[in-house]
């Protein structure tokens, strides 16, 4: 008998049959269980295929077969019941029903067999994929419902999506319109920065999970691969997904590790598909589809000839190297989104091209596309929490029951409240990350690629004519005015120009004496949370940091008498710790928890970049310091108040140190 796998989500062929809706064999439905039925295409899709890199794909008996057809009436804990309706489709681990409440309302109700759930492995993949998407609201996401269970089934319910999914559209269309897509992009983009802003990586995007609501709006669906990572720069090494949407990182398996950029790869998959009519790698044979895109080996077919400007963010959205995939926010500066781009999608794209799509005007089309992106949450700035697995969430309290009550009912829309990650359990005050800190416990490589990332696309783009609205808002940074190396022996010892003073212990963990004040920081570093600010009165200090206070004391007295300041004093805007350094040759690189870079050059001219690599500050050997918008300094060649030596050479030396830092960190 062979092993039962993890759950998989509905069958896609089945489930996105618009006119043919079947119902289960052997049932026999009375009149009163047979409301008008409504296509649903909100609910999971198309299963995923489990793969394997070398072996070839076994059959598999599906495990849906055992889920049982759910009562006339599906009864709660919480009092509510549901009255089930049409049948809508299956895939490996689930059937999908219609479901009628009191007020009338229809939802999809993806339905798993109890008996399915064989192992520990097979129940938390279930129950992480109810958290992971209960969590989870966004105008582009299925909106998650409820979720119950009876003696014999599992339900999830969702948002009824009845438009049909992407996949079907394309099936009957062929090919979609470059003004269409462009669209289509937007929304899905909207979605997948708002998964990543929650630390949730999707990892089955195709076409098939992408569905219209009764608006036309497109929704991913289909949560049953999503992981979430505990940290920004940690990696997963599960091989799974949909073949032709595969990225090459996933089928390294645990040589290599995958992250958000498989997410990333499989938009470039979507947009090929929707222009050209099928995905690149497209192959009869799954093990050749996967050497295809080993060595991305694909074409543009003279026979469907679609833009240069196309061509260009497809090309980038498929690189073998994740890290040279543009991020979510650089896919929209690509020159294909100042194309011809409707105000909406209309109906009629179902089955063919609206008329007059291809002229809409470019002032038009700039306006949609701002209110575009403005509806899918583009502009909305990352203030949600990650979401969190808890094992509340995968451990039932009552032995006959699957669900744990944290996933029950009662108070199932508002059930979760955010939580917090930096947020320890240790004694003293704790620092919320959430304010001044929040920069603190991303890990330093991803701070790195972000830094990177932008400082790329600014340079790609200083030709362009500048925005006014676009450009950063500019406050001389927090920097490093004195330092000590004594690694050898205790650490390093920096001096701020607020005159804070720390010391960066081999220990990898900070003590910061704020100046003038009567408390001083702990930033204590932890190999899987990261890292955790701890405030202190220098007054009453813990015992075991008391000999560390007395270093970071001897190294201010010295710095005080025998070096001097880089930048007059700085009002107190943060607090901000080093949390490494590197030294080379030519220059000293600091990084600082406020995803700051600052740069001391050997010729004593300093460069710090700050707001994530939008911003630049000079500070010259005579101690004047200007900040301006890194893409004015690009557009000009140099600083405007005090010229720089060898600028541009100086700003391309940090972005290609930066990068090191990404790419290392990322492979380590």
């Amino acid at each position: 008998m062979s092993r039962a796998q993890p759950l998989q989500p509905l069958n896609n062929t089945q489930l996105n049959n618009r006119g043919n809706i079947t119902p289960i064999k052997g049932v026999r439905r009375s009149k009163e269980n047979q409301f008008d039925p409504v296509p649903v295409h909100g609910v999971p899709a198309a299963p995923p295929v489990a793969v394997a890199a070398d072996k070839p794909k076994k059959k598999k008996e599906k495990l849906s077969a055992l889920c049982k057809t759910p009562p006339s009436i599906v009864r709660t804990r919480n009092g509510r019941d549901y009255r089930r309706g049409n049948f809508l489709g299956e895939g490996g681990f689930a059937r999908c029903f219609q479901m009628k409440d009191a007020s009338g309302q229809i939802f999809a109700a993806k339905t798993v067999a109890k008996a399915s759930i064989k192992n520990e492995k097979t129940k938390t993949k279930l129950l992480s994929e109810i958290k992971i998407h209960k969590s989870l609201k966004h105008a582009n996401i299925v909106n998650f419902i409820d979720c119950f269970e009876d003696d014999v089934n599992v339900y999830i319910l969702l948002e009824i999506c009845p438009n049909q999914s992407l996949m079907e559209l394309l099936k009957t269309r062929k090919r979609v319109s470059e003004p269409e897509v462009r669209y289509f992009m937007v929304q899905i983009i909207g979605a997948i920065k708002y998964l990543h802003s929650r630390r949730v990586i999707h990892r089955d995007l195709k076409l098939g999970n992408i569905f219209f609501d009764p608006q036309m709006n497109l929704k991913i669906g289909d949560f049953g691969l999503a992981s979430v990572l505990p940290s920004l720069d940690s990696r997963k090494y599960t091989i799974c997904g949909t073949p032709n949407y595969i990225a090459p990182e996933v089928l390294g398996g645990k040589n290599t590790g995958h992250s958000f950029e498989v997410d990333i790869w499989a938009i470039g998959i979507m947009m090929y598909a929707l222009l050209v009519g099928k995905p690149p790698f497209q192959a009869k044979d799954v093990q050749v589809i996967y050497e295809r895109i080993k060595k991305t080996e694909y074409a543009f077919p003279a026979d469907k000839p679609i833009s240069e400007e196309a061509k260009v963010l497809i090309k980038d959205l498929l690189s073998l190297n994740p890290l040279n995939r543009p991020t979510i926010d650089e896919i929209l500066n690509y020159d294909w989104f100042k194309g011809p781009f409707p105000d909406k999608t209309y109906e009629e794209s179902l089955v063919s091209t609206p008329p007059g799509f291809g002229k809409i005007s470019k002032t038009q089309s700039s306006i949609n596309f701002t209110n575009t992106k403005s509806s899918a949450g583009i502009y909305t700035p990352k203030n949600k929490n990650p979401v969190e697995i808890l094992r509340s969430d995968l451990q039932s309290e009552q032995p006959k029951s699957l669900l744990p009550q944290s996933l029950s009912p009662n108070d199932t829309r508002n059930k979760y409240e955010e939580v917090n990650p930096s947020v320890l359990g240790k004694s003293n005050r704790r620092v919320n990350f959430n304010s001044n800190y929040s920069t603190t416990i991303k890990r330093l490589n991803q701070i790195c690629f972000e830094t990177y990332q932008n400082m790329r696309r600014l340079e790609y783009s200083k030709h362009e004519q500048i925005v006014s609205e676009e450009l950063p808002r500019c406050e001389n940074p927090i920097l490093i005015s004195k330092w000590v190396d004594y690694s050898n022996k205790y650490g390093f010892s920096y001096q701020l120009n607020n005159d804070d003073i720390g010391v960066l212990f081999n220990d990898e963990n900070t003590i910061l004496k704020v100046h003038n004040g009567s408390k001083f920081m702990e930033l204590i570093y932890h190999e899987n949370e990261g890292w955790t600010c701890i405030e202190n009165s220098i007054h009453h200090p813990p015992s075991q940091v008391k000999r560390q206070l007395e270093i970071v004391d001897f190294f201010a007295k010295y710095m005080n008498s025998n070096l001097s300041k880089v930048s007059e004093n700085e009002d107190r805007k943060e607090t901000v710790f080093l949390r490494r350094y590197s030294r080379t040759s030519d220059y000293i690189m600091f990084e600082m928890t406020n995803g700051n870079f600052q740069f001391n050059f050997k010729d004593h001219h300093k460069i710090c970049v700050s707001k994530s690599g939008l911003a630049i500050t000079h500070i010259s050997p005579s101690r004047i310091i200007q900040t301006h918008p890194l893409i004015l300094v690009l557009k000009e060649g140099n600083f405007p108040v005090e010229e720089v030596p060898e600028c541009l050479e100086k700003i391309n030396v940090i972005k290609e140190a930066i990068k090191r830092k990404a790419f290392k960190d990322s492979s380590a």
